[in-house]
């Protein structure tokens, strides 16, 4: 019984990550070509909290500006926040997770997905190994260890993978 209900959470969390795309709402689009020139942010003009990171990814253009955030199930992770964006790059969907940590109050849980992610570059729903194969995500930390992102981006095109990996190194360098 615990094994299904454990399966079901999975499928839960699998199918929100998908984004609205199957809600049917039209997400915002970010259009790489008009990117501002990020140097001109200052990240200490931000909170050095999830909002704050929000928002200076807002004004960095990488997430779109009317882009609504919608909960995610972070306690189930360890994190303290969560929010999900899901949006396009050029018309590509993304979804991007941002999640924030107390680094000086880690619970058990919190520990684990945040060393898993240290050392694999992924963490797994369950702790359970049976139930691990088809319930990871690949996720960065920040330098500060109090983020963490998960991407979801399918494109092969190289423009939209360098901004899959310039968003992350936003967030990796955010308040690093």
């Amino acid at each position: 019984m615990k094994k299904f209900i454990l399966l079901v959470l999975s499928a839960v969390i699998a199918i929100a990550s998908s984004g609205c795309a199957a809600r049917g709402a039209q997400p915002e689009n970010v259009d790489i070509s008009a990117a501002v020139d990020i140097s001109t942010i200052k990240q200490s003009d931000y909170k050095n909290d999830l909002d704050g990171l929000e928002k200076y990814l807002k004004a960095i253009t990488y997430i779109p500006e009317n882009a609504a955030a919608s909960d995610t199930m972070y306690n189930v992770i360890g994190a303290v926040n969560g929010h999900r964006f899901s949006f396009t790059v050029n018309r590509n969907p993304v979804t991007a997770e941002l999640y924030e940590y107390d680094p000086d109050k880690l619970n058990e849980e919190a520990t684990r997905v945040l060393g898993e992610v240290k050392s694999e570059g992924k963490f797994y729903v369950f702790d359970d190994k049976s139930l691990q194969e088809n319930a990871s995500f690949e996720a960065t930390l920040s330098s500060n260890g109090k983020y963490l992102v998960i991407y979801l981006d399918q494109s092969s095109n190289e423009e939209l993978v360098q901004r899959k990996k310039d968003f992350i190194n936003a967030v990796v360098n955010f308040y690093k």
